[in-house]
């Protein structure tokens, strides 16, 4: 299988080692078009702004488990004109996706749901194969039941190293990047990892105001630090978040309601979920932007479906003498302040959020019928092979694959992209394996394998996962 030539986080192309292969994502390109006041200066290409709208802190909240007094602090949250993610585990099968935690919870997008792990186990304490189907199948489910990309994680227990065993640290952030996550509440997971390439994973500030009994003194006193020492702060984010658990009620809520209220004009914030903030972190580190007339600029983006949310790019002009701007004719939302002007670039409708998202059953879609898939270990020539058949209504377009294999195989993370697939054609994709890592932490447990379909039927954007689960006997070559 060969891997695509994309866009990585410099803006160059390549497909490189494994590392690199991590940093690849597909780009389209939008037209800048802005239309100058009379009298004003020609234009300097813009700065991408750290923080969407030219806000002057991301601010958020992460609570953990999948607890029925989420919904509470929930409905909290909203009417204080907060926002946040809630990281659920996935080990109850959920009868109707509607009526799930998940939905409930995600609502029409005023918060989102993160991962948490299928059992929530301590992660250390697995073989690297079971440590990488916790976090990969819950991410699938977590998807399938709301039918939105999630992107950010929390490790149960705050578990992700061992003493002494260096190999874990190493095999559990390799499970995470496969896993396709690209935030991670743990900041020290993702500012003090060796094993861990600068800018993959955004992280943020977590202050927490307590989980059963609420110190708002303790509180204010932790986030006026970030606050008042925020130099340092800013070199490993621009997010604040309040966490961890929404075990309060009765009095204990209301202290919490206090002072989510309190924080609601407290600064300038883009009150936002952790989904938001890890898309907006993304696009910004993979975005370049050029100058490519008096007045006008070409945007290089990833699309929202790899980002995991569509919203969309700020970009910072100096002065205020924009008078309007377009993308690809499409009026920008414009806001000036303190002598500049930020432009916020909504994606273009094709490079969306899908709109379904499904898993194969026994290769069949219940989402997506039409679309066959198959994905298989070959024992005896060592490969994973991908097929998808289409015997849809329509063509299926703008296909993505990505395919991640567990720890022990590197590299371990392969897309390849298909521009159509006419009705009754079939794709097949093979991923050539090396061996597997030796050792028993490496190889003990089932070798789960799971790939992602990104696409365009019908003139929609869906996702279609498929996952197959090798024994270490069938697996032993």
């Amino acid at each position: 299988m060969v891997c695509l030539s994309m866009t990585d986080a410099n803006g160059a192309d390549g497909t490189g080692d494994a590392t690199e292969t991590y940093r690849q994502v597909e780009t389209y390109k939008q037209v800048l078009v802005i239309k100058r006041a009379t009298g004003t200066d020609d234009l300097q290409p813009p700065q991408l702004s750290k923080v969407y709208n030219g806000h002057n802190w991301a601010l958020s909240t992460r609570w953990d488990d999948s607890n029925a007094n989420a919904l509470n602090v929930r409905r909290k949250m909203l009417e204080n004109g907060i926002r946040g993610t809630f990281y659920l585990n996935s080990r109850k099968p959920e009868k109707t996706p509607a009526t799930s935690l998940a939905c409930k919870l995600t609502g029409a997008g005023e918060c989102s749901v993160g991962g948490h792990s299928v059992s929530h186990p301590k992660l250390p304490e697995l073989p690297a194969n079971d440590a990488f189907r916790e976090l990969m199948a819950n991410r699938i489910t977590l998807e399938v039941l709301t039918d939105r990309p999630v992107n950010s994680l929390a490790f149960p227990y705050g578990a992700y190293q061992a003493k002494d065993r260096p190999e874990v640290l190493e095999a559990i952030t390799k499970a995470v990047l496969r896993t396709g996550y690209h935030h991670c509440v743990y900041k020290n997971f993702v500012t003090r990892n060796p094993n861990l390439p600068k800018g993959l994973i955004s992280t943020g500030h977590q202050v927490v105001p307590g989980d059963r009994q609420v110190n708002a003194e303790k509180f204010w006193a932790s986030i006026n630090k970030i606050r008042k020492f925020q130099k340092g702060y800013r070199k490993e984010s621009d997010c604040i978040f309040l966490g961890v658990h929404p075990w309060q009620k009765g009095d204990a809520l209301e202290d919490l309601a206090n002072v989510m209220s309190d924080l609601r004009n407290w600064d300038d914030f883009w009150h936002c979920t952790h989904t938001e903030y890890a898309a907006f972190v993304k696009q910004r580190n993979y975005t370049t932007v050029t100058k490519t007339g008096t007045d006008t600029f070409t945007i290089e983006r990833p699309g929202a479906y790899d980002l995991g949310n569509d919203i969309a790019l700020t970009l910072e002009f100096e002065g205020e003498g924009i008078a309007t701007a377009t993308v690809d004719g499409i009026v920008c939302p414009m806001r000036k302040a303190e002598g500049k002007t930020f432009l916020n670039i909504s994606h273009a409708a094709r490079q969306g959020l899908p709109e379904t998202i499904d898993e194969a059953t026994a290769g069949k879609s219940p989402a997506f019928p039409g679309l066959d898939t198959a994905l298989t270990f070959d024992t005896e020539t060592g490969q994973v092979v991908y097929t998808l058949s289409n015997s849809a209504a329509a063509p299926l377009t703008d296909a993505v694959l990505t395919v991640s294999l567990p720890p022990s195989f590197e590299p371990g993370f392969f897309r390849q992209t298909r521009p159509d697939l006419k009705k009754g054609a079939t794709w097949s994709a093979t991923i050539p394996l090396a061996d597997e890592q030796a050792g028993d932490y490496w190889r003990k447990g089932n070798r789960y394998i799971a790939a992602q379909l990104d696409f365009i039927l019908d003139g929609k954007r869906g996702r279609l996962f498929t996952t197959s689960t090798v024994s270490p006997q069938l697996a032993a070559r």
